[in-house]
C-alpha cells in the first residue's frame, strides 16, 4: 500500500513538473523572443516574464522536493543540504509570491474603474515607469527576506556554540532540522505578510470593480432591449481569470503554511504530501490559465500546437475591440499595455 502511495504521488508530481516546466518555459521563451525582435516589453510582459521564470524554478524546486522526499528517504537527514534547500525555496517562493502581488496591482491599476477608485487614477499615468521599479524592489525584498533567515540560523548556531559543549553533544539531528524549519516558518510568515496583504487588496478591488461594471452593462442591457455590450463577455473573463487567480494564490500560501508547519513532525507523512502537492500545482496551474486568458500567448501556443482553425478563430475573437465599454481597459486590453 505504501509503495502505491509513493508511487501515485510520484506520478502527480511529475504531471506536475512537466506542466509547470513547460507552461512557464513558454511564457519566458515567447516574451524573450519577443524583447530579442523589438527590443521591448510591455508593462504586463515584464511582469508575467519575471513571474513565469520564479514559478519555473520555483516548480523545479518543488518537484525535485517531491521526488527525492519519496526516491532518497535521506535526504533531509543531511543537514546542510536543507540548508541550502531552505534558503533557495525562501529566495524563489517570496519572488514568486512577490511577482504576483505585482501582476495583482498592476490589473488592479490599469483596470479599476477610475469613478469607484478614482485615487488610482495617477498610478494610471507613471504605470510603465512604475513597473521596473516595482519588480526590482520586489526582488530587493526577496533578499532580505532570505538574508534574515540565514542571519537568524547563524546567530542562533552562534549561541549553542558558546554555550557548553555538553549542549553541542547533546544537539541531535532532529533538533536542529526543527529549529531550521521554525527559523524557515517565521521568517517566510512574515516576509510573505506584505505581498499578501498587497495581493488580497488589489484583488479584491478588482473584483468589485469588474463585478459592478458587468451588472451596470446587464442593467442597461435590461432596460435597452436593442444595447448589445460586446464587453460584457471579455469582462465575464477578466472576473473569472481574477476570481481564479485569487483563490489559487491564497490556496497556495495556506499549502505552504501548512507543509512548513508539518515538516518539524517528520512522522506526518501524509499531511506533507498532500501539501506539497497541491503547492507544486499553483506554479502551473495558474501559468496555464495566464497563457489561455492572453490573446499573444494563446494564439502562439494554437500554432506551435498546429491548430490553425483555432488560431484563426482566437485571432477574430480577440482582436475584435470593445467599443461599448464605458472604459477600455478590459483585462485583454491590459495585456497589450
Amino acid at each position: 500500500l505504501e509503495s502505491q502511495k509513493a508511487i501515485f504521488y510520484l506520478i502527480i508530481s511529475a504531471i506536475e513538473l512537466s506542466a509547470g516546466v513547460v507552461a512557464n518555459g513558454f511564457i519566458v521563451g515567447l516574451n524573450c523572443i519577443g524583447w530579442a525582435k523589438s527590443r521591448a516589453l510591455s508593462s504586463y510582459e515584464k511582469i508575467i516574464t519575471s513571474l513565469a521564470l520564479s514559478r519555473f524554478f520555483l516548480q523545479l524546486l518543488l518537484s525535485s522536493d517531491n521526488f527525492l522526499s519519496k526516491i532518497y528517504a535521506g535526504f533531509y537527514g543531511m543537514i546542510q543540504a536543507l540548508v541550502s534547500y531552505v534558503l533557495i525555496w525562501i529566495f524563489i517562493n517570496q519572488a514568486s509570491l512577490c511577482f504576483a502581488s505585482c501582476l495583482s496591482v498592476f490589473y488592479c491599476v490599469k483596470i479599476a474603474n477610475q469613478s469607484l477608485f478614482s485615487w488610482l487614477g495617477p498610478l494610471k499615468l507613471r504605470n510603465a515607469k512604475l513597473v521596473p521599479w516595482l519588480l526590482l524592489c520586489s526582488m530587493l525584498y526577496c533578499l532580505v527576506t532570505t538574508v534574515s533567515y540565514n542571519f537568524f540560523r547563524y546567530f542562533n548556531w552562534m549561541i549553542l556554540s558558546h554555550n557548553s559543549t555538553d549542549t553541542l553533544r547533546n544537539l541531535t539531528k532532529s533538533h536542529i532540522k526543527e529549529s531550521l524549519i521554525q527559523y524557515a516558518f517565521l521568517i517566510r510568515s512574515l516576509g510573505s505578510i506584505f505581498p499578501l496583504i498587497l495581493f488580497v487588496a488589489s484583488s479584491i478591488l478588482l473584483i468589485i470593480s469588474l463585478w459592478r461594471h458587468i451588472r451596470k452593462m446587464k442593467l442597461n442591457s435590461d432596460f435597452i432591449p436593442s444595447f448589445r455590450n460586446p464587453s460584457t463577455e471579455a469582462c465575464m473573463h477578466a472576473l473569472e481569470s481574477m476570481v481564479s487567480f485569487f483563490i489559487l494564490y491564497n490556496i497556495y500560501y495556506v499549502a505552504t503554511t501548512c507543509s512548513i508547519g508539518n515538516m518539524s513532525d517528520f512522522s506526518d507523512e501524509w499531511k506533507i504530501m498532500v501539501s506539497t502537492a497541491v503547492s507544486a500545482a499553483y506554479p502551473s496551474v495558474h501559468s496555464i490559465i495566464l497563457i489561455i486568458g492572453n490573446p499573444k500567448l494563446k494564439l502562439a501556443s494554437a500554432r506551435i500546437l498546429h491548430l490553425p482553425v483555432a488560431a484563426s478563430m482566437m485571432s477574430k475573437v480577440w482582436t475584435s475591440p470593445c467599443l461599448s465599454c464605458e472604459r477600455k481597459d478590459t483585462l485583454w486590453s491590459a495585456h497589450r499595455t
